[in-house]
């Protein structure tokens, strides 16, 4: 199955399932989700969006952002729309130092930033993740890649999956980035482009060495997830949800 579900006015909007796991079993198609903004998707993108039966919806932005550009779900969607922000508000680069933001190291470092800072929202979101009846599911940022990759990076870590297959799944982003720069290009419009000048060049890639890193940096999974307040019962639940039988 493709990986990327088209959806209209989304550019990252992705499958996690069909990952395997290091004792030979495979995370469910078609369960669980990542994506960029889902304020972009258009009429013909909520009705796909739809067809995907979709219960649970977590939304990792700031308060800023979704009081900003909120999404609006289709009438009669029965949901449950989560707010789960992993940072008070977005970074401002536009007067930090060029060479500390160019360093390839930037944007591990800052993932690390994230973790302390989200530590209770990843608790919450794997959480609700792991609830009876709360699949399918999708959890979304603004690009869906840097606070929906470190999300999906942790699920898919305590899914069993490892941590190279993990790193290849955040750097598919770079495909959904190039989509993105294509359609600014092409319509002159986005609700960001006005940022990018500003953004550290590690902070514009997906870079599987950047997620390596990261992960590295935490350790063992089990640890770091209960260094989060991510219960054993809570991974047991969630390894049952979203593992194929």
């Amino acid at each position: 199955m493709s990986r990327f579900v088209e959806l209209d006015g989304c550019f990252n909007f992705r499958d996690l399932g069909g990952h395997r796991t290091v004792d030979g079993r495979e995370v469910a198609w078609r369960r669980l989700f990542r994506a960029d903004g889902l304020h972009r998707l258009t009429e013909t993108g909520r009705e796909a969006f739809d067809e995907l039966g979709v219960v649970t919806v977590l939304d990792l932005r700031t308060q800023r952002e979704v009081d900003q550009k909120a999404w609006r779900p289709s009438p009669g969607w029965a949901g449950q729309w989560r707010h789960v922000p992993l940072v008070r508000q977005t970074p401002d680069w536009s007067n930090q130092d060029r060479a500390t933001l160019d360093d390839p190291g930037f944007a591990a470092a800052h993932y690390a930033e994230i973790v302390i800072e989200g530590a209770s929202g990843l608790r919450e979101a794997v959480e609700a993740l792991a609830e009876p009846g709360g699949l399918p599911a999708v959890f979304h940022c603004a690009a869906g890649k840097d606070r929906t990759g470190i999300l999906a990076a942790l699920v898919l870590r305590l899914l069993g999956v490892p941590a190279e297959d993990v790193a290849d799944d955040y750097a598919v982003s770079e495909q959904a980035t190039a989509r993105w720069v294509a359609s600014v290009a092409a319509t002159g419009t986005d609700d960001t482009a006005a940022t990018w000048p500003y953004i550290p060049p590690s902070m514009l890639r997906s870079d599987r060495a950047t997620m390596l890193a990261f992960l590295t940096e935490r350790g063992d999974i089990t640890d770091f997830a209960h260094s989060l307040g991510i219960t054993d019962d809570t991974i047991a639940k969630l390894r049952t949800a979203l593992l194929a039988p």
